[in-house]
């Protein structure tokens, strides 16, 4: 299992992106309808005939009926929806989606849209940056339009664990063998009541029929999660494919589609704003303290003399980023193994290995710090007592991209900044006991 996980992450970034939509997965009947997305997260559902209501402008009406809200449109402009005003910086903007696509796409002229041609559509208060709550799943299926779920299968360790964190565990009747978080999940193994149906890499279709559940979640990082939603629809078994987990807005992403999805939308909710909150804290103090400035970091899969390392396009490069971390090898995308000659010519300040073959010991630490390369030992961060280790629960934080992130970004920030987060001296080695170093996001470990 060790050495699985090293492969797990390196898999979900090799694979993502030659893979992103097949064929079938977006055909068969969806949810049609209409949203009016009021902040990000802050969006309401309004099942819809697109064809009966292809003009926006009724569209919007019929939505504001069926929920109860006033509206106020003027020669064409939406001014107010529910008491929530266009002004300086927000406007009320109408937003497509086509069919397949995982894209909104905002419309320049709403008059001259014809809602019929797609699946879902709505009006969003935005500024000129911002674009709508996610509403499609990584093959561009409706998320909205399904019956609250009473059997449920999750196909990655992640996955599994936002299952927990929105505490719909009881709703789980399977999941993959590397789902061993949280500690309920196991429970659930052991006792029979979930069952095991197949690992990450390679989910059993057979296994998971046989479970008869009315809701699959499968992981948009891996294509053969991509193949096993395609035939699970064939079967009309309801399936989305989250996304990979390459960002942290994918990640919130993932806590609100499945919350959305399966009937827990208000603790879905819950735990997004739970996690947002504490990272505010985080970054809010880090960003105030006088003496923060960004430095050179490292993030690496092993002690490897050429390691695999994150580049940009992943949560773990995305945390350490927000908290002025300045990622060494930038310029490389996704998770890549480099030449041990480009460690010391970037020369890192720090360097933080997450890896499952050492235990959070002084002596395998040691052990790890006498096998290091010479080129490892050519860097400040080497010279100066800046290599960590991040291993055992702590290290599972790196490997699925779950809401437990939160954690892992102080635990970067503490590492990274000692100086701004005096009241905790962060150990070389970071294992299973990692919550007691943490302060801003402690109790965000999701372990129900």
């Amino acid at each position: 299992m060790k050495a699985l996980l090293s492969l797990v992450i390196i898999a979900a970034g090799a694979l993502t992106v030659p893979f992103l939509v097949s064929d079938s997965s977006a055909e068969g009947p969806q949810a049609s309808g209409f949203l009016i997305d009021f902040e990000e997260w802050d969006a309401t559902w309004t099942a819809m005939d697109m064809t009966a209501n292809s003009d926006p402008y009724r569209a919007l009406e019929t939505a504001c009926d069926a929920q109860n809200f006033d509206h106020v449109v003027e020669d064409g402009i939406v001014k107010e929806i529910n008491g929530v005003s266009a002004d300086d910086t927000h406007t009320w903007s109408l937003w497509t989606i086509s069919r397949n696509s995982t894209t909104w796409v905002k419309e320049s002229n709403p008059k001259n849209v014809d809602l019929s041609k797609y699946v879902i559509a709505g009006w969003a208060y935005r500024d000129d940056k911002g674009t709508p709550t996610i509403a499609v799943d990584a093959t561009g299926r409706s998320i909205y339009g399904f019956k609250t779920a009473q059997r449920v299968i999750t196909l990655s360790p992640a996955l599994t664990e936002i299952a927990g964190a929105i505490r719909a565990v009881e709703t789980l009747v399977g999941t993959d063998s590397y789902s061993v978080y949280p500690d309920s999940v196991v429970s659930g193994h052991n006792s029979g009541r979930i069952k095991i149906v197949g690992s990450f890499l390679n989910p059993s279709f057979e296994r998971v029929v046989t479970q008869q559940p009315d809701m699959v979640f499968c992981d948009g990082a891996l294509f053969s999660h991509y193949l096993i939603s395609d035939r699970l629809r064939n079967m009309n078994v309801n399936t989305m494919v989250m996304y990979g987990g390459e960002s942290i807005q994918a990640i919130l992403s993932n806590i609100y589609i499945m919350g959305a999805v399966i009937g827990y939308e208000i603790r879905s909710l819950e735990v997004i704003r739970s996690i947002e909150m504490a990272v505010n804290d985080l970054i809010t103090t880090l960003y105030s303290h006088s003496g923060a400035v960004e430095k050179s970091v490292m993030l690496s899969l092993s002690a490897d003399k050429s390691p695999w390392v994150t580049g940009t396009g992943t949560y773990i490069h995305d945390l350490s980023t927000a908290v002025l971390g300045k990622n060494v090898f930038s310029t490389q995308f996704e998770w890549v193994q480099i030449n041990s000659e480009m460690i010391p010519a970037t020369n890192p300040s720090a360097i933080i290995i997450y890896s499952a073959e050492y235990n959070a010991t002084q002596q395998e630490y040691d052990s790890m710090m006498n096998s290091l390369s010479a080129e490892w030992r050519a860097t400040d961060a080497y010279r100066n007592g800046n290599i960590y280790l991040v291993c055992g629960t702590a290290g599972d934080m790196a490997m699925n991209p779950s809401p437990r992130f939160a954690q892992l970004m102080e635990v970067t920030a503490r590492i990274l900044h000692p100086d701004v987060f005096s009241d905790t001296v962060m150990p070389k080695f970071i294992g299973s006991d990692y919550r007691e170093l943490l302060t801003f996001t402690k109790e965000l470990d999701f372990n129900n």
